[in-house]
């Protein structure tokens, strides 16, 4: 099956989400798209700095995409805040070695212990790119 691509439309808007998460200092450890091939369709991970701010994360980007352009950007089943995502973005953000890395597709790959099989990165705490070099 071949995998659909991720509309730039949508990239942009995930990185204005991502400013505007910021800026109200919510705890945001990471944001990628990954394409899930089970439901057929791209998936903005809203990945909470600890388990325990999922909440907090879930609460702060519900009340923004709730207003434009979010939400005609993205349709309700496009986001997800998991805080079982930490360690995948963990791994990722180790993987990732040039900048910049926003909207660059990462296919096919085993890192960290984890599977990737198609992800576009949005954003990654600093922490996480120790090993970013600048091409």
């Amino acid at each position: 099956m071949a995998i659909e691509a991720l509309v730039d439309s949508r990239l942009d808007a995930s990185r204005q989400l991502v400013e505007a998460l910021l800026k109200r200092r919510a705890p945001l450890l990471a944001a990628y798209w990954e394409y899930r091939e089970e439901v057929d369709r791209w998936t903005l991970n809203l990945v909470p700095d600890c388990p325990e701010h999922e909440r907090v994360l879930l609460n702060e980007a519900v009340e923004l995409m709730v207003q434009a352009p979010y939400r005609t950007a993205f349709s309700l089943s496009d986001p997800s805040v998991d805080g079982r995502q930490i360690p995948r973005a963990k791994a990722l953000g180790a993987y990732i070695r040039l900048e910049p890395y926003v909207g660059r597709r990462i296919d096919t790959t085993f890192t960290g212990g984890e599977y990737f099989d198609s992800v576009v990165p949005v954003y990654f705490r600093a922490d996480l790119m120790t090993h970013l070099s600048v091409a």
